[in-house]
């Protein structure tokens, strides 16, 4: 089969696998294809977590019809028992006899495992399909599964000159509607939403998924040291469950103020009147949370670049001139002395929102 064709059914199997995003984590999201004689046989995606792998629903809706297949699938098949069995040993059951894959497992301890053993079996394999697309669609779980930290996604609306707010704090709405309904379907793409104490006095946000569509909710995080937050604020109210992080410092007092919201309350390190954010990543990845997105303002956006947390940035640029010298700005805090220890970035996106333009890059390691 051609590499066209191969790319064909792999670009499928990455479009599949987009449709467990948000239910799965902390396992990644994952699609594939039966194909045989250039017709599609069955298909299937991860749809929950616990729930049958891609490559498992899609053997399981073929039954007979799965011998002499070609598997497209978009990551590496397991080769560990977890909450499933591995899927080698389907594949090697149904009798498929070509297995094409996106991208190989990022787990150090399973990495081409599952490539080896079937290889063995006298399965014909064929990696690297679609790789870069293949492995962006599973940064997040990547990075988790290496370091045991979130992936950080800095996600920022600002209008063309920079400012996030007037002078006078009003901010609704720096950008337009197909923008706020973006940001409402990364959300649900996240295991997590952290803001600061100021964004949740200023604006107080739900950091809810409203989108219309059957979702998971994030967790919401909120940076609070001393717990100045209201115990009224939206956030307590509906959605996912909170974290509210504060100093060891204040850790009784906070904890005895919120008692009645159901908030988890995680006390962290603090110097100077900042959280110690290392501290608190190293928690979430326990949690098994694997993807953090950061909404806060200026000086949240500051503090975790300024000690490298920052993998992305998503900014959203409004068509519109605010000004003001004292007006709020995207990123604030300190910042750099000299432009050569600026943070550099790879620009990968530049998507029009409506009348607003959404830049996406990573962050230069």
């Amino acid at each position: 089969m051609s590499i066209s064709n191969d790319e064909h059914w792999m670009k499928r199997a990455i479009g599949l696998a987009e449709k467990g995003r948000g239910f799965v984590s902390p396992n990644p999201v994952v699609g594939a294809c039966l194909v045989k004689s250039g017709r599609l046989i069955s298909e299937g995606f991860h749809r929950h977590f616990g729930g049958p792998h891609a490559e498992v629903e899609a053997i399981r809706k073929a039954g007979k019809r799965g011998n002499g297949t070609t598997l497209y699938v978009t990551l590496e098949p397991c080769s560990t028992y977890g909450k499933t069995p591995p899927c080698i040993d389907a594949i090697r059951e149904t009798k498929i006899s070509r297995v094409a894959i996106g991208t190989v497992d990022p787990n150090p301890k399973h990495k081409k495992r599952g490539i080896a053993y079937l290889r063995k079996a006298g399965i014909r394999v064929t990696a690297g399909i679609l790789q870069e697309q293949a492995q962006e669609q599973i940064e997040a779980f990547s990075k988790w599964i290496r370091t045991g930290l979130p992936f950080v996604i800095l996600k920022m609306a600002q209008s063309l000159d920079g400012k996030i707010a007037s002078r006078t704090g009003s901010s609704r709405w720096i950008s337009g509607p197909k923008a706020r309904l973006w940001v409402h379907k990364v959300r649900a793409s996240c295991d997590a939403v952290l803001v600061g104490k100021n964004t949740v006095l200023m604006d107080n946000p739900r950091l809810t998924v409203r989108n219309g569509a059957p979702v998971r909710e994030p967790w919401r995080i909120v940076l609070d040291e001393k717990g100045a937050i209201s115990q009224n604020a939206r956030i307590f109210r509906a959605g996912g469950p909170v974290i509210l992080a504060c100093s060891e410092k204040f850790f009784s007092l906070v904890t005895k103020k919120f008692r009645n919201t159901k908030a988890t309350i995680l006390s962290l390190k603090s110097s100077h009147g900042n959280l110690d954010l290392k501290q608190l990543l190293g928690n979430l990845g326990v949690l098994g949370i694997t993807s953090l997105l950061v909404e806060g303002g200026g000086e949240i956006a500051w503090s975790f670049f300024e000690k490298g947390f920052v993998d992305k940035v998503e900014w959203v640029i409004a068509s519109k001139i605010i000004g003001g010298r004292d007006a709020k700005t995207s990123v604030e805090g300190l910042g750099i002395g000299m432009l050569d220890k600026a943070i550099l970035l790879k620009p990968t996106r530049l998507i029009p929102l409506g009348e607003d333009f959404l830049f996406e890059a990573y962050v230069h390691s």
